[in-house]
């Protein structure tokens, strides 16, 4: 079909019916943007073309029953059409409506919604506001401008906005309540969480079964730190339909509570939900052990998951598991098996292995456990993390050559800082912008270093780009006097040599982490806790440190 003869048609009727206001220039662009389409993507089809050429001659002054009928069959037509996802169809039928007859109230939106859909918001835009004119059932207007905004044009504030002048009439809607504290969390995210409780609980108080309800109820009051709450409805969702991620998301919040035992035994579900981060690490999985069975006859391989940080955590707990099984094989990432392999009280009595050894080598084995659920098959709680006081070590020939080769001859107190950690962790909250991190490296009695590898820092004593291996990193931590690091792979590597750390934590921090106060994080008796008051606060962070090296400078001197 040419565009001159849809340029034709159109030149035919140029004015829309008056009742329907829309106006000759609001007529003449979505004339243009139906031309411009059809001519690219969304061709018309010959019957839509056949039925508007057919009709068009028709005038205003024909009987009222006939254009009733017709009216009402393209009604159903474009139904037909939209529900087929053919755009260009349904513009261009409805283009006959506006000249031929009076458009009822949610046209308006219908055609929003396609222009919108074809990625044309601002003509949408347009189309909404009318239809916005024409609504007299305002609940429904509402509701309706509530879901445009939210669905189509993403633009959740004044989504919240027209769902909340909803509420004002009728409050009897869960749906709307639990849309409203989802779009709290999506706009102002955790700076939110008092306004998500609010419409959680107005949701909940019309339907308490709700999953949706109680999982951001139960989430919610986790990050305000109301544990009391968050367990009641962890409790409730338990009882309703759990799935495995249901299991999973509680075992993180016990062991944040300090419930190692149970908290590692719901934790242990991960690996059955749908997460692709959460896959088992082994392809052998019917060799994974069921935690029941007698194993002290049997090989037990144990793989690390996850990243360097949670190796170096939970790498604590591989020796006591001789105890269970025969042979322990512990099989680490390439990047961290000297470091592993050298350190006595993880490797003594155990067969470490880099993955690529693993994987070359056809390693036999009988059973298996990710690393993560070591704690689960020991019966560890809290009181009995083993090696708190460090359990990684690196000789000290190499800690000196180390400090011979790459760290300047002073007698500063030595500061290592790390700010940020893996880029391509789902973990978001831990890592600071450097250019705040710049602010307290000013001391003039403190010789700084950078921790961080693969970042471009002006200005300071970059150490990253020494870091061939973990053991080179673990020389580095060795040599400074005092480490300064958010949550990462640096922070537990420090901890795990047991060198005096600072560590740096958000309000909202990751579930490992069940002990933020006193003078120990509870892992590592050697890292002090700093954790903001305020969401990304870190200015009263920043301040703490600086007070805290301020006394380590004395002491030092």
């Amino acid at each position: 079909m040419l565009i001159e003869e849809i340029k034709y048609l159109f030149n035919l009727d140029t004015k829309a019916v008056e009742e329907n206001e829309i106006s000759s220039d609001l007529l003449f662009a979505f004339d243009k943007f139906l031309e411009q389409i059809s001519s690219e993507d969304y061709t018309i089809t010959d019957e839509s073309f056949f039925v508007y050429k057919k009709f068009v001659s028709m005038r205003q002054e024909a009987p009222e029953a006939m254009k009733k009928n017709l009216f009402g069959v393209m009604h159903n037509y474009i139904k037909e059409k939209n529900a087929n996802e053919q755009y260009s169809d349904v513009l261009f039928m409805f283009r006959f409506l506006m000249v031929k007859s009076v458009l009822p109230s949610d046209s308006y939106y219908q055609i929003a919604i396609v222009l919108s859909n074809l990625g044309n918001n601002d003509l949408a835009y347009k189309f909404l506001k009318l239809y916005e004119k024409k609504e007299t059932n305002r609940p429904l207007l509402l509701l309706t401008l509530g879901n445009f905004y939210n669905l189509q044009l993403k633009d959740y504030k004044n989504a919240i906005k027209y769902y909340e002048k909803y509420t004002e009439i009728d409050e009897t809607k869960s749906v709307v309540y639990t849309i409203l504290a989802s779009l709290y969390a999506k706009l102002y995210g955790d700076l939110s969480l008092k306004d998500q409780v609010y419409y959680f609980l107005k949701a909940y108080n019309i339907k308490p079964k709700e999953r949706l309800t109680l999982h951001g109820l139960a989430f919610a009051y986790d990050k305000l730190g109301d544990k009391n709450n968050a367990n009641r409805y962890y409790q409730e969702l338990l009882s309703n339909n759990p799935t495995e991620t249901d299991y999973y998301n509680y075992g993180a919040f016990l062991i944040s509570c300090g419930e190692f035992e149970i908290g590692h035994k719901y934790f242990s579900h991960r690996f059955l939900t749908c997460d692709k981060n959460l896959e088992y690490p082994l392809r052998d999985i019917d060799k994974k052990w069921d935690f029941k069975s007698d194993i002290s006859d049997k090989i037990l391989l144990v793989h690390y998951e996850q990243g360097f940080g949670d190796t170096f955590m939970y790498c604590r707990f591989v020796p006591a598991l001789r105890n269970l099984a025969k042979k322990i094989i512990f099989v680490v990432q390439d990047e961290v098996y000297d470091l592993i392999k050298k350190s006595k009280v993880i490797s003594q009595g155990i067969s470490v292995l880099s993955k690529s050894m693993f994987e070359a080598d056809n390693v036999k084995y009988d059973v298996s456990i990710a690393l993560l659920d070591a704690p689960y098959a020991l019966g560890t709680n809290v009181k009995e993390i083993p090696f708190v006081d460090g359990y990684i070590d690196v000789s000290k020939a190499k800690i000196k050559d180390y400090a011979k080769k790459h760290l300047k001859k002073t007698s500063k107190l030595k500061v290592g800082f790390a700010y940020s950690g893996d880029r391509n962790a789902n973990y978001n909250g831990r890592d600071i912008d450097f250019r705040k991190v710049k602010n307290l490296l000013k001391s003039d009695n403190i010789e700084f270093y950078s921790l961080q590898v693969g970042y471009d820092e002006d200005g300071v004593n970059s150490l990253g780009q020494t870091f061939e291996n973990f053991v080179a990193t673990a020389c580095a931590i060795k040599n400074m006097d005092v480490v300064v690091s958010t949550d990462n792979v640096i922070l537990n590597l420090a901890g795990a040599l047991g060198v005096k750390t600072l560590g740096l934590f958000n309000k909202y921090t990751n579930y490992r982490w069940y002990k933020l106060d006193g003078e120990n994080v509870g892992w590592y008796d050697s890292v002090k806790p700093i954790q903001a008051s305020e969401n990304n606060g870190w200015n009263d962070v920043f301040a703490k440190v600086n007070n805290i090296l301020v006394e380590y400078i004395n002491n030092f001197s």
